[in-house]
């Protein structure tokens, strides 16, 4: 009995110091140690597939990605900051529509400490738009958005009896040479369009200009707009456009056909793959010049909880050689606004097979971005291409609107959307 009670001892006493170690011994380490969570929204497959090269060296971060809509970016934006509701830790927009934000209020100064973004290693003409009070920038430009012009190959050939970008560039240098020569090209092909949509020349024109459009509530030189209209009203009277919604399904499939001559083009369209039809295209300069057309930076709200990690990943994917490097081979390939790339040989050469093998880099870096000058930021400048754009679809449901009534009627729909704005004097 005596030793039954002993043993009963014992063995309470080994589960007494059995428990008690695994109380307090640490922890197993898990088999995944946690990660950090970096939340952006994005609309393409770029930036995940650039994340996942980058968690290659970095398994410790991890992506929560949430695709949406490049069209419905802005208005989420804006509804999350309504609602108080959180922000991703890098939010991605597009540079023609900042309208309503202010970039030195929600997103942090890229140039002070500890992130210290040195200027001169981003390649972009519109900086300024991007600045706080102090001058500092506080976004990261990536895709670049000086703009030139698409044409079909075959169509140039029988047209022009060349299809040499240089040349095409040089035969419709000017709106007014797209006109006169419009008229003996609906002549000999009366079955095709200069332009698959009114809308395509129109944004042509709306980024061509070199000034802003509305400041101090006021709309500067308005009669850029009487001119733009009468310039489509003359591409619409002579047939030289068709309908098409842009981006609608009737303009993507015209894409596959000899039936446009002529589409808007910039690098990041490129490297979207919308050219990836069966066609040969060139590339080359808009008539009349460069334009502004889209482009993207990426910025770190200041309510992001994982900014540094934010940081690193945007300098490794827009601020290094290899991110230059992985922008230029991913998919159809585009270049990115890291400058110090460009001084590396061979770095500017971009051949596109869907361009036929053109060099896309060199006629863009020898004609295109170098005619694109600054416009500083003006206000509502996106609210303000919405009405303009409305106009030209109301042009395009009523061909006999002439520029002069689409001029007023733009005046109109602006005056809606903006009571107290004021016309610059002629």
């Amino acid at each position: 009995m005596k030793f039954y009670r002993l043993s009963l001892v014992v063995l309470t006493l080994a589960l007494a110091l059995f428990l008690s170690a695994a109380f307090s011994a640490p922890p197993a380490a898990p088999a995944n140690p946690p990660q950090e969570v970096l939340t952006v929204w994005g609309w393409d497959d770029f930036l995940p597939d650039a994340f996942a090269e980058y968690q290659k060296a970095h398994p410790e971060i991890a992506l929560n990605y949430t695709v949406v809509e490049k069209s419905e970016m802005l208005q989420r934006f804006k509804l999350a900051l309504a609602l108080n509701q959180p922000l991703p830790d890098i939010c991605i927009l597009e540079s023609e529509t900042l309208d309503g934000i202010d970039g030195s209020e929600l997103f942090l100064d890229l140039e002070e400490a500890p992130y210290s973004l040195p200027r001169d290693q981003v390649l972009e003409f519109r900086l300024a738009q991007f600045e706080n009070e102090q001058g500092h920038l506080w976004a990261v430009p990536a895709t670049l958005s000086a703009s030139g012009i698409a044409y079909n190959r075959a169509i140039a050939q029988a047209f022009l009896q060349t299809e040499d970008p240089v040349q095409v560039g040089i035969v419709f240098s000017s709106w007014a040479d797209v006109v006169s020569k419009g008229l003996k090209f609906r002549k000999q092909f009366p079955e095709k369009a200069m332009f698959a949509s009114l809308e395509d020349a129109a944004v042509m024109l709306f980024g061509q200009s070199r000034t802003p459009y509305l400041q101090n509530n006021t709309l500067l030189q308005p009669y850029r707009f009487l001119n733009a209209f009468q310039i489509l009203d003359a591409l619409q009277e002579a047939g030289l456009a068709l309908s098409y919604q842009q981006y609608s399904p009737q303009w993507m499939n015209s894409l596959e056909t000899d039936q446009v001559f002529f589409y808007p083009c910039s690098l990041w369209l490129m490297s979207m793959g919308i050219f990836h039809t069966g066609q040969s295209w060139g590339f080359t300069r808009a008539p009349s010049g460069s334009y502004a057309w889209g482009g993207t930076v990426w910025a770190i709200p200041k309510t992001s909880r994982h900014a540094e990690a934010a940081w690193n990943f945007i300098q490794a994917v827009l601020l290094s050689p290899s991110g230059a490097a992985y922008a230029k081979n991913h998919g159809t390939g585009t270049l990115i606004s890291y400058s110090p790339a460009y001084a590396e040989e061979g770095y500017q050469d971009l051949i596109m097979e869907d361009f036929a093998g053109q060099n896309i880099g060199k006629m863009y870096f020898d004609q295109i971005f170098p005619e694109v000058q600054t416009r500083p930021a003006g206000e509502n400048e996106a609210l303000l291409k919405e009405v303009y754009l409305q106009t030209v679809r109301a042009m395009m449901g009523m061909p006999e609107m002439n520029g002069e009534e689409a001029y007023v009627l733009f005046l109109q729909k602006l005056r809606q959307r903006l009571p107290d704005y004021q016309e610059e004097s002629a």
